[in-house]
C-alpha cells in the first residue's frame, strides 16, 4: 500500500475470538459476565468495566467498515481486557495478532500486550518485537493501581527504550480510587474517570522524573489525553512549586493524544492540537466499541486548520510513530 496521506486510526480495537466467545475463566470472583445478542459485559457491583461489542473479535468485518469509513490502516489495541490478562494469555493474544496481520498486512499495525510488571512480560515483549515484527507495545494505565510513574515499571522501561518503541496507553477498566468515588452511577466510571485515570498519569510522568530517568520513552495517550490539553497551564507548578514557567512543554514530544472516541467537536481538536502540537495528536475512533469509525474521520476534517495539519492528524504523525 502507498504510504501518501494515509488515513490511520491510532485507537482501534480487536481481541481473539476465543477469548471473546469464553471470557468467564479471566474474570475475578467478584465480577459477573452479562451476555447480550450483540456484546458481552463484565461487571462488578454494578459498575460496567468491559463491554466489546461482538465485531471487536472479526477483523474481517472491522476492514469491510474501514473500507466504508475510508480508514487506510488501524493501530490494534485489546483495550480494557488487558486488565484480565496474565502471561500467558499475552502469549496467546501476540500470537493471534500475528496471525490477524500476516492476513491483513497493508491494513493493521500490531502493538504487542504484555503485563508490564513481569518479568516474563519483557521477555513476551522482545519476542513480539523481534519475532513476530510488532511496531510498539500497548499496556493500561495502571495495574492493580500501581501507575505508570511507579518504580515497578522501571524494567520494563528499560526494554521498551532498548527496543525504540513507543508505548500506547489504554485507560483501565476502572480508575484506582477507593469506593465510593461518587462514580458509581451514571457510567462516570467509564466516562469520566477513565479521563481522570489519562490526566493523572500523564501528569505524574511528568512531574515524577520518570519522562527525564528514561529520555526515549514515547507515550501515546487516547481520549485526548484525559483533561491534560485542557489544564495543562492550570497544572503548571511554577506559582507553588517554583518550577520554570512552560515546565510540561519540555516533555511535549514525548507524550501523544488520539482524539477518540468521536463525541469531541471540531474545536475541541484544534484547541487541542494549538496546546500539545500538530505532531502530537493523532486520530483515533475506539472503533468497534464505539461504533463512529466514519465520524471519527470526519472529525478531523471539519477541524479549522490547514490541510497539512489534517493530514498530520490523519495519518502522518500515526506514520511516524510507528514506524
Amino acid at each position: 500500500m502507498s504510504k501518501k496521506n494515509l488515513v490511520i486510526d491510532a485507537h482501534h480495537h480487536w481481541m481473539p475470538e476465543e477469548h471473546y466467545r469464553n471470557p468467564e475463566p479471566f474474570t475475578r470472583p467478584d465480577e459477573n459476565v452479562v451476555r447480550e445478542r450483540d456484546r458481552f459485559r463484565i461487571r462488578r457491583g454494578g459498575v460496567q468495566l468491559f463491554s466489546p461489542p461482538i465485531m471487536t473479535a472479526n477483523m474481517g468485518e472491522q476492514i469491510k467498515a474501514m473500507n466504508r469509513a475510508g480508514v487506510d490502516q488501524a493501530v490494534l489495541h485489546v483495550g480494557c481486557w488487558l486488565d484480565w490478562i496474565d502471561i500467558k494469555g499475552a502469549r496467546f493474544i501476540n500470537d493471534k495478532m500475528a496471525e490477524v496481520t500476516a492476513q491483513y498486512p497493508d491494513r493493521v499495525i500490531p502493538l504487542a500486550h504484555v503485563p508490564p510488571l513481569d518479568k516474563e512480560g519483557r521477555k513476551e515483549l522482545r519476542r513480539a518485537i523481534h519475532k513476530l515484527g510488532f511496531k510498539g507495545v500497548g499496556i493500561n494505565t495502571h495495574v492493580n493501581g500501581i501507575l505508570l510513574d511507579h518504580k515497578e515499571y522501571y524494567p520494563f522501561y528499560r526494554t521498551v527504550s532498548d527496543l525504540g518503541i513507543p508505548i500506547f496507553i489504554h485507560p483501565a477498566s476502572e480508575i484506582p480510587l477507593s469506593h465510593p468515588h461518587g462514580m458509581e452511577d451514571f457510567n462516570l466510571t467509564r466516562n469520566l474517570g477513565r479521563a481522570f485515570d489519562n490526566t493523572i498519569n500523564i501528569t505524574r510522568l511528568m512531574l515524577s522524573g520518570t519522562l527525564d530517568r528514561f529520555p526515549k520513552l514515547r507515550f501515546v495517550f487516547t481520549h485526548l489525553g484525559g483533561a491534560y490539553f485542557a489544564l495543562k497551564n492550570r497544572l503548571n507548578p511554577s506559582f507553588w512549586e517554583k518550577r520554570p514557567k512552560g515546565f510540561f512543554d519540555k516533555y511535549r514530544r514525548r507524550i501523544f493524544i488520539d482524539t477518540a472516541p468521536p463525541f469531541w467537536s471540531p474545536e475541541e481538536i484544534r484547541f487541542a492540537v494549538h496546546m500539545v502540537g500538530e505532531g502530537q495528536v493523532l486520530m483515533g475512533s475506539d472503533f468497534p466499541t464505539i461504533g463512529l469509525l466514519g465520524e471519527a474521520v470526519r472529525i478531523v476534517q471539519r477541524t479549522r486548520t490547514t490541510s497539512q495539519v489534517k493530514r498530520k492528524l490523519l495519518g502522518e504523525n500515526v506514520r511516524g510513530l510507528f514506524r
